[in-house]
């Protein structure tokens, strides 16, 4: 297997979990093992893939899959509250005395 045939096989891997991907590096090791290394990056989400490929069958031998969402907990749905009573439905109002005239 080439140098470009192992980047290749990583672009397509990374692609079919779902992410958007960026070689960070890829190189032979000498036990006959391209290591492809990518950022991956999704809606929400970033990290890293790590690839191992046999040079002469180019089977892939080993996955480290590391991607995580960011925000710190919060949710990305439709809703303004954070599923944690949080938001704009919690009953104090915003820029409001706390009577109404």
């Amino acid at each position: 297997m080439s140098y470009d045939e192992a980047v290749h096989r990583g672009f397509d891997q990374c692609r079919s979990r779902g992410y958007q991907c960026e070689l960070q590096e890829a190189h032979l090791t000498g036990n006959n093992v391209w290591k492809v290394k990518m950022r991956a990056f999704a809606q929400g989400a970033k990290g890293h893939l790590h690839l191992d490929y046999d040079a002469y069958s180019r089977n892939l031998i080993k996955v480290n899959e590391k991607v995580k969402g960011k925000g710190g907990g919060r949710d990305d749905d439709w809703d303004d509250d954070d599923d944690r009573g949080h938001g704009n439905g919690n009953g104090k109002k915003k820029g409001h005395a706390h009577r109404d005239d």
